[in-house]
């Protein structure tokens, strides 16, 4: 029955890039965010129920982290076998010999945020462009890494990738992550606010305090705020609050602590983003199963048991990812709707 579960899943209609010449009111960042969004849940494959994640540096430092946090926040939404995070670094780059060991620094961090400390002690892997097609999801840390990446692609052989290499600094952007939850019956400051709360619960309270007070700095930040830093050592050692002249203490916003909270916010993108992607895919794939099946008059007459029973036959894959009772309530909706359609005028 697997076939059927891809062909449903497979069957999302691919939305055509972002075009601002096209656009009748000028170009709209939020709108252009969305497309890539949609571009990059669309090519995502929800059918083999989990995704394959690589963060890719140049400096042997960051992906390493990112990879630990993305791990963290997985398990604490449940979700560690659903995101499965990896890291690489460019082996080109000066600033990370081939399969180096992770930095003195970058292991004390991991262990400061009780992150994955053996994974981050371990030796890197150099990244590959076969990542491309081992990987759902590459994620570059910052715009160099992007850019040498997509310009390794052959012209004709780019567009079929560009979808699924995004930049971390993507992630932090509601209109990004959220794709696949957005209201657009409210308004956009009430959407935004309830984007807030879903993305900020998804981050254990024991790191959110960590990332709280950078939290409205860190959410704005472009791909630069996770480029390489030329005196590591020194923005590692950075204190995490500092004093105004006033007296007032305050967020120190030069060093480390910002790249960790924005980091953290990003990965908790990362994560909504990938949940929502395959909670929307299963929903369409469903959706599809019950057009399929349910469609006559004369199934109007089916109970629930029986209804079910026939469409877990049609696809266990699908039908499987809902509990028993989603899978009545959807089922019900939909004669419901169907009842209508038939025998509305009767109604």
């Amino acid at each position: 029955m697997r076939p059927l579960a891809a062909l449903c899943i497979i069957g999302i209609s691919c939305v055509e890039s972002f075009s601002p010449a096209n656009s009748n009111d000028g170009f709209s960042l939020s709108a252009y965010q969305r497309a890539r969004a949609l571009e990059t849940s669309n090519v995502l494959d929800a059918s083999r129920f989990h995704f394959q994640i690589c963060f890719v540096d140049n400096d042997n430092f960051h992906g390493r982290i990112a990879e630990g946090m993305l791990g963290r926040i997985a398990e604490y939404n449940d979700a560690m076998c659903v995101i499965f995070p990896a890291s690489a670094t460019i082996a080109s780059s000066p600033k990370a010999p081939r399969d180096a060991a992770a930095p003195d620094e970058a292991v004390a961090i991991c262990e400061e945020l009780g992150l994955c400390s053996v994974r981050c002690s371990e030796m890197g892997t150099s990244f590959d462009m076969s990542f491309l097609d081992e990987y759902d999801l590459i994620i570059a840390l910052d715009e160099d890494v992007q850019d040498l990446i997509l310009r390794s692609l052959s012209p004709s052989g780019k567009s079929g990738y560009e979808s699924k290499c995004r930049l971390l600094s993507e992630f932090l952007s509601g209109d990004f992550y959220n794709i696949n939850t957005k209201d657009t019956s409210v308004s956009s400051n009430e959407d935004n606010k309830a984007s807030d709360s879903v993305l900020i619960s998804m981050i254990e309270p024991e790191l959110w305090e960590r990332a709280g007070p950078f939290y409205d700095l860190a959410k704005g930040s472009s791909s630069a705020i996770f480029a390489t830093s030329s005196s590591l050592e020194k923005d590692v050692a950075e204190p995490r609050m500092i004093f105004t002249d006033a007296g007032a203490a305050v967020p120190n916003t030069v060093g480390w602590p910002l790249v960790e909270a924005a980091m953290l916010v990003a990965c908790a993108g990362v994560t909504r983003f990938c949940l929502d992607t395959m909670d929307s895919q299963f929903d369409l794939a469903l959706n599809n199963l019950l057009d399929t099946f349910f469609y006559r008059e004369e199934h109007l007459d089916l109970s629930l048991d029986e209804a079910d029973s026939q469409l877990r036959k049609g696809s266990f894959s699908v039908t499987g990812y809902f509990s028993p009772r989603q899978r009545r309530e959807r089922i019900e909706q939909h004669l419901t709707n169907l009842r209508s359609r038939l025998l509305g005028a009767d109604l």
